[in-house]
């Protein structure tokens, strides 16, 4: 099997990136989406997942440093997530167009070459 190419796993995340940020509710978080594992809040927060996520994964982080088995963990992560927020009209993802579906499909045909 070939070895993945770095830059194409670190593109896909440029559009997980703010689709997940725009479903997060910050407006009350104390630590404005920056997850502090000792506090309470954080640990029992619905949005605790994501804010986990963006903070490993957000653009003030160096993907490229990351190990390609960590570049693929964290976008198996986002396409969860994604696929989570979908309505139920894309159940048949085969035939949407939609931005969200388009990607879901990029990401799986990348990761199904490694």
């Amino acid at each position: 099997m070939p070895e993945p190419d770095k830059r194409e796993l670190i593109a896909l995340f440029e559009y997980a990136r703010p689709r997940i940020i725009q479903s997060m509710e910050l407006r009350h978080c104390p630590h404005s989406g920056f997850y502090n594992p000792v506090d309470d809040e954080c640990t029992f927060c619905h949005q605790g997942m994501e804010c986990v996520w963006m903070n490993r994964n957000d653009n003030l982080v160096a993907l490229e440093e990351k190990s390609i088995e960590e570049l693929k963990q964290q976008l198996l992560m986002a396409v969860d997530f994604v696929d989570a927020n979908l309505t139920p009209h894309h159940l048949s993802r085969r035939k949407c167009d939609c931005d969200n579906c388009a990607w879901l499909r990029k990401v799986e045909e990348t990761l199904a070459r490694y």
